[in-house]
């Protein structure tokens, strides 16, 4: 827990993070309230309310999760494809696993969101990758056909917008 704040390197302390939340060291209530509320990306803020979720009680958990709708609601203002946060949030590692877990109405509400803002995400920007129950990502769809698609819309885009 001590090299999770040491470190600025974020894929480093997203692994740690996923490894944490896994084992469940006694008294890590504070430490994942504290990674919640450093992290920046909603998929390792939402990581650590996995982790604080096993010591809060419903009424905490909540407090926290109203902070995370909040933030979601607003990501598609300066995000709006924002698959790589959505896919792990989406992943079995994390919603389907606190809904399924806690029967937390907040919960429900958080991913009922989560859905409509990635339902409006154009397809491209859909199922290309996730993660399994321990927060291992893995690719959906080939990268290079990623990759190709992903030029294929912006181009098409530019053309839509310079035609304008």
């Amino acid at each position: 827990m001590k090299e999770y704040f040491e470190t600025k390197d974020i894929p480093k302390r997203n692994k740690l993070l996923r490894e944490l939340v896994l084992i469940y060291p006694p008294d890590a209530k504070d430490f994942f309230y504290r990674a919640f509320k450093r992290e920046r990306y909603l998929d390792m803020k939402l990581t650590a309310i996995r982790g604080y979720a096993f010591y809060a009680s419903e009424e905490e958990v909540e407090i926290v999760m109203s902070k995370m709708l909040e933030l979601l609601k607003r990501r598609p203002e300066r995000t709006p494809y924002d698959y790589q946060e959505y896919e792990p949030m989406r992943s079995k590692f994390l919603m389907p696993y606190l809904i399924e877990k806690y029967y937390y109405q907040c919960f429900r509400d958080f991913n009922e969101q989560l859905e409509k803002q990635y339902d409006a995400m154009p397809d491209v920007f859909k199922n290309i990758y996730s993660c399994d129950e321990y927060g291992n990502s893995y690719t959906i769809r080939d990268p290079k056909e990623v990759t190709e698609t992903f030029n294929k819309f912006y181009e098409e885009r530019r053309r839509r917008e310079s035609a304008n």
